[in-house]
């Protein structure tokens, strides 16, 4: 028996098994959502960034972001592949034109986006229930922190993803501190990410300066200043908070569930 679930990615059906034996995930938000979901079992093979849960970190690595083993892959036989729009949609043609089944899960714009890509993946694996309570779950983490930052605090975000990138408006990230009630100084900007210009973000003032590292390096304050002034950017009243690396630029529900409280957290002390 198959099923069959529209992709608005595709603009079409994807046919899917019932039961479901096999899947590979190369989207790490996928991972973690099956995984919450309790349908880890069935993950054979994972890209090399899928590392949540714990147990995701068991699981073979067969490919990044832009490239897996077409050879890995088709010995783990899977019933459905997960990619992501945005920059995996290369790979996600290139499997599709080798015969693969392959559902592209939409890249998070918002924080509402990552609550409907979990009850996107959960009907594609048949855990409905498992989806909505998860859902649930995620909605009750979010509804506390609606307009807990009662001072309109600007942030400018940092990521280090092989050079300085900040998020603009159609990001998860950016809903986020809205939601929390701060202000992304480039929520004006329609591009969802990019490099930005040293003018335009000494020009936007912002209060704090939220730094994220490369994942499992240790940066401290002094050393993000440094990295700053380097590119001419030296703003003394401005605030700084460090996280760990790939923890805001996550998609996955654990975005909800742990990095905005951390955002909220953070925005908060720098008032």
């Amino acid at each position: 028996m198959t099923v069959k679930v529209f992709s608005e990615a595709l603009g079409n059906y994807v046919e899917v098994p019932r039961p479901l034996n096999s899947i590979v995930s190369l989207d790490p938000a996928a991972t973690e959502a099956i995984f919450m979901m309790g349908a880890g079992r069935l993950v054979k093979a994972t890209d090399a960034f899928s590392y949540r849960p714990p147990e995701a970190k068991l699981v073979p690595k067969i490919g990044s972001y832009t490239h897996v083993d077409e050879d890995e892959l088709r010995r783990h036989d899977p019933d459905i592949i997960f990619t992501s729009t945005g920059v995996q949609r290369e790979l996600s043609n290139k499997l599709l034109k080798s015969g693969f089944n392959v559902y592209p899960v939409p890249v998070a714009t918002s924080v509402g986006k990552i609550l409907d890509n979990v009850i996107i993946i959960g009907e594609i694996i048949d855990k409905k229930k498992e989806a909505r309570s998860l859902y649930l779950n995620m909605l009750s983490k979010i509804n506390p922190l609606i307009g807990t930052i009662k001072q309109a605090t600007r942030v400018y975000v940092e990521l280090d993803l092989g050079g300085p990138i900040t998020p603009g408006f159609p990001t998860h990230i950016s809903d986020a501190i809205n939601i929390l009630g701060g202000i992304n100084v480039f929520d004006d900007v329609d591009e969802a990410y990019f490099e930005p210009k040293a003018y335009q973000i000494l020009e936007r003032r912002p209060d704090l300066i939220i730094y994220e590292p490369k994942r499992g390096a240790k940066v401290d304050e002094a050393a993000v200043i440094e990295r700053l002034k380097a590119r001419g950017i030296n703003i003394a009243t401005s605030k700084i908070r460090i996280t760990k690396g790939d923890f805001l630029a996550h998609m996955g529900p654990t975005f909800i569930t742990e990095a905005m409280y951390w955002m909220q957290q953070a925005i908060s002390s720098a008032n």
